[in-house]
């Protein structure tokens, strides 16, 4: 008899066992099928290993679903709905039956009566029984055989409410951009908009019209998910799927509640998506920007932006990362006459008369406040007159013309003493108009420290333009006497009256900015000379000819155009010459010849050395100068 106290539990059986642990092994793939249920023709069972058939089986039925359990992977649930047109028994017994029609577990479980509809009292009914796979001998069951399912039509209708409630709603095919007659089938948007199509009203005079419509062949109705207020609430958002003006845009109803349907006025705002209304010129309000009110915000002759907003530094390299000519070096003579070179690159070091300045890399102290600031340029000069020059020349005497320009940079010296800064217009080559030179000087100190000043550079309108070589050049003047050392770093030129942070560059950038004026195929840390040594030479050839015959068309490329044709000087990499080498015959070519010289690049021929064959290997090292 049943009571408090009955034990309800399920075992697998004699054969379920062994199937499982076949399973267990990988030898079987175990499918369980299907359920059965009976009464035990009234008796209260004890599920026996050994059964192969239930006492008294009244339905057997393929299962409704076998998975794991969602909150436990390791137990998997068996689910079988009996249908309310099923029943007129007890249920005191479960069982489960695998592909081969074998039972392989039972159960037995509290008595439950299954009625059927012709009873007066039908209902749809689910056994689930969860087994713990990791037991091969009991399996715990659960079961509650109460469980009334809901039917379709109701299950349906509650989701289609819960939907119809959302903010969210189904998307339009279009929106309308102006006030219409909410009948018949029309345009709208630059789009012929079929019967039975969803539409988002959104500009009628009367705003309490808006909303979202059903378009028909006689007048419109609302959409069943907007047809009542408690489906159009505050926040109400909808998407636009075509048109020419609101296609791919999302709409929303910032009315606040309570929304009466009919009577209260809805307003609808675009919210995301393309094709953002655009705001009047001039409008300084919080509404979001498309590109056309920018760009005629932009172009607005009562628009003005500060100069900095759009800065670009005007040199390269102002903060001495790239060093292709080596990173140190000497200008001028203790007894001779004046002297100028570039150091590192684009930056042109001169000494006076009688006089010699030493410039090298200086790596930062760690102390240094300058943000970012990896290394700056040491001059060390000594000897009659007056301290050095150093300057970078700009493409274009147009560049910056007509307008203020700041020059801002960092540097201390060891002795304090003037330095003049001077902005000078070149006209080029053939201009009948003398250079225009504009500046001023600061006094430098022994500590870094962040100079800035700005000047008026003339306009270059009427001025007579030569016919190459025409430039901006920022000059550096030291007007300090006898020995002493200059440090500098930050070097920037920019627009406007306002000195910005240093603008930095990626190295990659900086050294490709560089190499429109000057390249070298050697590695960047090794000396522009000839027999550096074949090993470390990465500008190669390959002989496709005999030893002792010419050959010829021997091209190499530049990896950055040239502002104009370069000079180009070789180099040997195994001896002290300018003669191609044959590395693999370790031995100079003959005659080695520029055949070709381009911006792009340059073409070589030679006579391999006797004794070499075609496919050896032939290299050269060069410099390709373009500077200003």
């Amino acid at each position: 008899m049943i009571d408090a106290n009955s034990k309800f539990y399920a075992i697998l059986t004699a054969v379920g066992e062994a199937k499982q642990v076949k399973a267990d092994a990988g030898l079987l793939t175990w499918k369980i099928t299907h359920m059965a249920v009976g009464d035990a023709n009234g008796t209260d069972p004890l599920p026996d290993r050994l059964q192969k058939v239930l006492i008294n089986e009244r339905r057997r039925a393929p299962l409704n679903s076998l998975a794991p359990d969602p909150a436990n992977s390791a137990i998997l649930v068996a689910e079988q709905v009996i249908p309310a047109d099923e029943g007129g028994f007890w249920v005191r017994e479960l069982g489960l039956f695998d592909s081969d029609g074998d039972l392989v577990a039972v159960a037995n479980c509290a008595p439950s009566f299954k009625p059927k509809l012709s009873q007066g009292s039908g209902r749809t009914q689910t056994l689930r029984m969860n087994f713990v796979v990791s037991s091969s001998n009991n399996i715990v069951l659960n079961i509650d055989p109460a469980v009334v399912l809901a039917t379709r039509k109701y299950v349906d209708d509650s989701v289609a409410s819960a939907i119809n409630r959302l903010d969210a709603k189904q998307s339009v095919l279009v929106a309308t951009t102006a006030p219409m007659v909410l009948a018949g089938v029309q345009e709208i948007d630059g789009l012929a908009v079929p019967a039975g199509s969803r539409v988002l009203v959104k500009d009628q005079v009367q705003a309490k019209d808006n909303g979202l419509y059903l378009v028909g062949a006689e007048s419109w109705v609302r959409t069943v998910d907007a047809d009542s207020s408690d489906k159009v609430t505050p926040g109400l958002l909808v998407t636009v799927e075509r048109g020419s003006a609101n296609a791919d845009t999302v709409w929303q109803l910032i009315t606040d509640g309570p929304i009466v349907l009919g009577t209260t006025p809805l307003v609808f705002q675009w919210t995301a998506g393309q094709n953002v209304p655009t705001p009047a010129i001039d409008d300084r309000s919080k509404r979001s920007a498309n590109t056309e009110s920018v760009r005629a915000q932009i172009e607005s002759p009562k628009q003005e932006f500060p100069v900095h907003v759009y800065r670009k530094n005007r040199l390269i390299n102002g903060a001495f990362h790239i060093w292709q000519r080596g990173k140190s070096g000497v200008v001028g003579k203790a007894n001779g006459g004046p002297e100028s070179v570039f150091g590192p690159d684009r930056w042109m070091i001169y000494s006076p008369k009688n006089a010699v300045c030493n410039w090298s890399q200086l790596a930062l102290e760690r102390d240094t406040t300058i943000n970012e600031a990896k290394y700056s340029l040491r001059l060390s000069r000594q000897g009659e007159g007056q301290g050095w020059n150093l300057s970078q020349r700009i493409e274009n005497v147009e560049t910056l013309a007509g307008g203020k320009v700041t020059v801002s940079f960092h540097m201390r010296t060891s002795v304090p003493h003037t330095c003049a800064v001077i902005l000078r217009q070149n006209f080029g080559v053939g201009s009948t108009d003398p250079n225009v030179d504009v500046g001023t000087s600061v006094e430098l100190t022994t500590a870094y420290k962040k100079y800035a000043v700005t000047l008026d550079l003339g306009s270059v309108a009427n001025k007579s333009k030569g016919t190459a070589n025409d430039f901006l050049e920022l000059i550096f003047a030291s007007w300090g006497t006898g020995s002493h050392v200059t440090d500098i770093t930050n070097v920037q030129i920019e627009a406007g009256s306002v000195a910005t942070p240093y603008e930095y560059r990626t190295l990659h950038e900086e050294h490709r900015a560089c190499m429109r004026y000057f390249e070298k195929s050697f590695l960047m840390d090794h000396p522009t000379k000839s027999n550096n040594g074949p090993q470390t030479c990465i500008a190669t050839f390959t002989q496709s000819g005999a030893g002792g015959s010419s050959q010829s068309g021997l091209r190499m490329d530049f990896r950055e155009i040239k502002r104009v044709v370069p000079s180009l000087t070789l180099f040997c990499p195994g001896e002290e010459s300018s003669q191609i080498w044959a590395q693999s015959a370790v031995k100079p070519c003959t005659g080695t010849n520029i055949q070709s010289l381009w911006a792009t690049g340059f073409s070589l021929s030679c006579i391999p050395p006797s004794g070499s064959v075609p496919g050896y290997t032939l290299q050269v090292e060069w410099t390709a100068d373009a500077e200003i």
